[in-house]
């Protein structure tokens, strides 16, 4: 019996994720990127998409087994990321997340980077906005780490839906609000987290700018190195002072007004 279907493509995680109201439209169930191509899981097989590949049946059986059996927890300094049924370490500080719901696992380069250079800043009692939050993984760590008052926007009510289960499981006090960079009454933070994809942080860099507090850092990834001067261009457009550093496939951008 099958339980749903598998769509290899050749495209990026970043290059899929540009099309994904259309695929969530289409019934995306999740997408997975290994070694520079992403697989796509859908519950029927669908004509038209945006994006090509081949199709192969999931067996029933294996769907969550498999899913289960190499999701893995990943260490990122001090923050481990566990899912839902592995044991909670004993050091550090855990974030149990649930996988599949929406990005952001940690095992991800780009969200890997924004976990560090998070951990690198000072938190305590800071106000922290995280844009297009995904999982609330990112957000998640800020608050764990001794952020005061941290928010978390998407525009994918069912990625808000998921990272309110997240912040449940981890019993931290997160505000989740569908919406993206655009704050009412002017409303500022000390830190500032953008994991999006290079056009969207691109469309985003006014609002994300306006966004910072007096000497306040906006953390950014998303942005594979082949296209960081794209990324830079439009952040110091919108009058930012932009770091970027290129990763193994992901870059990392870290700006101040």
């Amino acid at each position: 019996m099958t339980a749903g279907w598998a769509l290899r493509t050749a495209a990026t995680l970043e290059e899929a994720n540009e099309h994904f109201a259309s695929l969530e439209a289409a019934g995306l169930l999740g997408m997975v990127e290994a070694r520079g191509a992403t697989t796509l899981y859908f519950p029927d097989r669908v004509t038209g998409l945006p994006v090509d590949g081949t199709w192969e049946p999931v067996p029933e059986q294996d769907w969550n087994a498999a899913w289960m059996a190499t999701f893995t927890p990943v260490t990122v300094g001090v923050i481990t990321v566990v899912a839902p049924w592995h044991e909670r370490p004993a050091d550090g500080v855990p974030l149990v997340v649930e996988p599949a719901q929406a990005f952001g696992t940690g095992h991800h380069e780009t969200t890997t980077r924004c976990l560090l250079a998070l951990q690198a800043v000072p938190l305590a009692g800071r106000r922290v906005l995280d844009v297009g939050t995904g999982s609330g993984i990112l957000a998640l760590a800020a608050k764990a780490l001794g952020a005061g008052t941290v928010v978390g926007t998407d525009v994918d009510e069912v990625a808000i839906a998921a990272a309110r289960v997240n912040a449940e499981a981890n019993g931290l006090d997160v505000a989740f609000e569908q919406g993206s960079a655009d704050r009412p009454n002017g409303e500022r933070f000390d830190v500032v987290l953008a994991n999006l994809d290079t056009a969207t942080l691109s469309a985003l860099a006014g609002d994300l700018a306006a966004c910072l507090a007096p000497s306040a850092t906006l953390i950014a990834s998303g942005v594979s190195n082949e296209r960081i001067d794209e990324a830079v261009a439009a952040l110091t457009g919108a009058g930012l002072r932009v770091e970027a550093s290129a990763g193994r496939e992901w870059a990392l951008l870290t700006a101040q007004g």
